[in-house]
């Protein structure tokens, strides 16, 4: 038996969580773009995260948190789902496709093989949305955040298909991972939008808030705005690491800050100023428009970075450092500056 949902579109986007939202959002006739997706979950954010392979950034807010608050700011019900058992999920996957319920999901991205990733490279936060299933295949229809009109750049190449048909066993093995970070463990959502209420402005406003707040006062020195002032720290003792973990931590961060590694380029700071444009229009006299275009510039910023962090991948120049050092604690002025702006324009 084969099944697919007839009036799913599958569709292409920057940022893998946003783009498989944007696709349910318009499926359920409420289209959003990504960008206000991503601003109205408070999506801005930043991570120092150590880990033994390399340290890693992450310039967003984690898996989950951002859909539930995204959720509550626009009434809708969704629910996070996290079967223990892959056969319980298996089963309830296939039961909402057969009632037209597309099905986003979360997966380990080594154990989707379009991907090409490298085995160790463990992120089980990636959303893809399930529309389709053939039973005697045992194949499932995937879309990704790549499509025939909106080719994407993976580690060893590009691809640019409208969905992909993966395996039952892949998708198996790629929900039910465990690996760190942000495991995936079955993790589904399922959603409501009976109870939608497009209460832009209030939303806005709380979303805008919130990730000022969370930006400039961060609980821990690891993230928000102290966050990026530790990497600038932290990176000046990478001189310690072997140079094979040097390289892999160039690599590792390039992915994390370009639109390669699904940010919308500038660790997710293009996309907040996309943000802001729209909000501009939504809020007219606010002089947002401005800030728009600094995180923008600011974005432009992280991708010289990326760049540098690409060539110290494939050099392992432990001299590039201290200049990196430097740059980052620049950008980590820059930006508090601009949110200590936005702050001060949303509360009056």
């Amino acid at each position: 038996m084969e099944y697919i949902i007839e009036d799913f579109t599958p569709s292409g986007g920057k940022h893998c969580i946003t783009n498989a939202l944007k696709q349910v959002f318009d499926y359920y006739d409420h289209p959003l773009s990504e960008a206000m997706l991503f601003g109205l979950g408070s999506g801005l954010a930043f991570t120092y995260i150590n880990l033994a392979n390399s340290p890693m950034i992450s310039g967003r807010t984690k898996p989950i948190e951002f859909e539930e608050k995204l959720a509550e700011r626009l009434t809708i019900k969704a629910k996070c789902r996290k079967p223990k058992n892959y056969e319980n999920c298996l089963v309830k996957t296939i039961k909402l496709i057969q009632q037209n319920h597309p099905v986003l999901i979360y997966v380990d991205m080594p154990f989707m093989k379009y991907l090409e990733m490298a085995p160790s490279s463990h992120f089980g936060g990636h959303a893809v949305v399930l529309f389709g299933f053939d039973e005697e295949k045992r194949l499932f229809y995937v879309s990704d955040r790549d499509n025939s009109d909106y080719p994407i750049h993976t580690p060893r190449g590009e691809i640019a298909s409208d969905y992909h048909l993966v395996s039952y066993q892949e998708i198996e093995q790629a929900r039910s991972s465990s690996f760190r970070p942000f495991p995936a463990k079955n993790k589904y959502f399922e959603f409501d939008f009976s109870t939608y209420t497009e209460r832009l402005t209030t939303s806005i406003i709380a979303a805008i808030k919130d990730t000022c707040e969370s930006m400039l006062n961060p609980p821990a020195k690891l993230l928000g705005i102290n966050g990026i002032v530790k990497f600038s720290q932290e990176i000046l003792k990478w001189q310690h690491f072997s140079q094979d973990k040097l390289k892999i931590a160039g690599i590792t961060n390039y992915f994390q800050i370009s639109q390669d590694g699904g940010t919308g380029g500038g660790i997710f700071r293009k996309m907040y100023g996309e943000f802001l444009l729209e909000v501009d229009a939504i809020l007219p006299n606010k002089g947002i428009a401005e800030l728009a275009a600094g995180f923008i510039h600011l974005g432009d910023q992280w991708d010289i970075l990326a760049a540098d962090l690409w060539y110290l991948g494939e050099t392992g120049d432990s001299k590039m450092l201290q200049p990196l050092s430097k740059q980052i604690s620049e950008m980590a002025t820059t930006e508090r500056t601009l949110l200590q702006q936005l702050k001060l324009m949303i509360d009056s």
